[in-house]
Formats: structure tokens, sequence, C-alpha cells
């Protein structure tokens, strides 16, 4: 018998690590691509206090202990020529007696890109809040509410203090957001291949394919880089007794607004180019994004 009971308790103990382990695991879920020409809310974090962080989950956080944070919802525009989205943040306090709540966003991460100062940062439609920075964190947003805090609670206007049983949902938009930086290699993959490829012109196509399969974890746009290798493309032209002219590209670079080459030099063409995305090639969940170098000869 008391083995028996032995027995029990270790597979008991067994099912609890278990069970401990798998709450705590990041997991990876499957989201469809939405339709491009659409704006949309794609991505809502939820009530996030025993799951494990994500990107979209670490943006935005509670500045007190007063303040709770249940859920956010991210309006990410479907191009990434957009430089503005907005979100949905809903609040509630913590205990029975009204205190100041506060947010603070982190506006070193995406969407925000780097961007500094409140400007151009605002709370769209009857939902009030008050932002600000300091210029010893300028990178930090403080999100409060608005109001005297008097005892005349209006979840509109005077917001400034809350409690547990209050919550306020408060759509925040942000303009003029720099262009996204790239994110990290586990989010996209990059491939090369031959497209013209004739005597006196011969072409390299560098296509990025986004990798984020889950849009609420990661609904925000990302850059991306390669290194395009034009040798072979060089040598396509030389191989058949031309001369070797210039570098054209497709699209066009266009100052650093669709992407960025090291070296800048197109002329004669070098044997490689860096490429850094930009606006306008930046990509998102499963996307696509493709730059095509063409050898010229004469």
């Amino acid at each position: 018998m008391k083995r028996v009971l032995l027995a029990v308790v270790a597979i008991v103990a067994t099912i609890v690590m278990f069970a401990t382990s798998t709450a705590t695991a990041p997991k990876e879920t499957v989201a469809a691509w939405t339709d491009p020409a659409v704006f949309v809310a794609e991505a809502s974090t939820g009530t996030w206090a025993n799951a494990a962080p994500t990107p979209s989950s670490l943006v935005i956080v509670p500045g007190n202990t007063s303040t709770a944070l249940d859920s956010t919802v991210w309006d990410i525009p479907a191009s990434p020529t957009s430089s503005s989205f907005c979100v949905d943040v809903s609040v509630r306090g913590t205990s029975a007696t009204p205190a100041a709540w506060e947010l603070h966003a982190n506006m070193t991460l995406p969407p925000f890109n780097g961007r500094t100062g409140s400007d151009g940062i605002y709370s769209r439609g009857s939902t009030q809040a008050s932002f600000s920075t300091t210029t010893q964190t300028p990178n930090t947003l403080v999100i409060t509410g608005a109001g005297s805090g008097s005892s005349n609670w209006n979840e509109s206007y005077n917001n400034r203090l809350i409690t547990e049983v209050q919550q306020l949902t408060i759509t925040i938009c942000v303009s003029n957001t720099p262009i996204a930086a790239p994110g990290a290699t586990s989010y996209y993959s990059v491939e090369q291949a031959h497209t013209t490829w004739t005597d006196t012109r011969a072409c390299v196509a560098v296509t990025a394919t986004g990798k984020v399969a889950d849009l609420q974890a990661n609904p925000f746009f990302f850059g991306w880089q390669a290194t395009v290798d034009l040798a072979a493309a060089k040598n396509r032209i030389l191989s058949a007794g031309k001369t070797v002219n210039y570098v054209g590209w497709s699209p066009s670079p266009s100052s650093g607004y669709q992407y960025i080459t090291s070296p800048t030099s197109y002329y004669p063409p070098a044997d490689s180019y860096a490429i850094t995305s930009g606006r306008a090639t930046a990509i998102k969940g499963t996307m696509t994004s493709t730059i095509t170098a063409c050898v010229h000869g004469y």
C-alpha cells in the first residue's frame, strides 16, 4: 500500500512539472495573412498576465502599481509606406481607492521604431488621455488620464483617477514614425535568382520573405538585409565578349526610401552590394519584397 501511494505522488508531481513548463514555454500559433488593401485591427494581445512575452505585449506596459492593462489591439496599416498607426488600450484600476493610472510605451521598439517626443501622438475618439516624455527619457512615452481627477468621474474627459471597477478603452494614434529597422534574422529568409540573362543584360532578383506566422504576437513591420552577388552577372557579359558598363536597380533606391545599398557607386558595378530595406520595402507577417539588380553591358 505504501509503495502505491509513493507511485501516485510521483505521477502527480510529474504532471505538475509538465504543466508548469508547458504554461511558460513560448508557443507559436498560425495566423493567416490579411488582405493587404484593408486597414484593420490586426492583433490583440488580450490579457497576458500568464502569457509568455511577445513583441506586441512588450511595447506598452503598466507604469505604476495602480494600473492594470487588460488588453491592447494594434491597428497597423496594410502598407509599409504609411508612417502612422493606432492602438486601443484597455485600462482599469487595481484597488477600490481611486488612484492615478499610468502606462509606459517603449518607443525604441516597433511600431514606434525609435520615435522620440510626444508630438504627433493623440487620442482618437471621445475618451481622452495625456501624453508626455522627458529630456532624460525621450523614448519613453508616458500615458496618463485626462481631467482634474475630481469626484465627478467621467470616462471621456475626467478619467485621471480610476478604481478596480472602472475600465477605460483609449485609442492612441501615432504619426511620423521612423523607418522600421531590420528585424531578427529569424523573422525572414532571403533568396536570390537569375532573371534576365543575356549577353548585354544580366539580372539578379533578391526576395525577402517574412516568416512571422503569428500576427497576434508580432503584427509590426520590420526591415531586412541581404547581400546581392553580381559576380556571375558580370561574368555572363564578359564571357560573351562584351564590356561591363553599370548596374541598374528596380525599384530605384530612391535615396533610401525604398532601400539603401553599400557601396553606392553603380558605375562600374561592384561584385556585390549590401542591401538594407527602407520605408517602402519593409515587410511583416509572411509578406515578400523583391529588389532586382541588373548588370548592363555593351
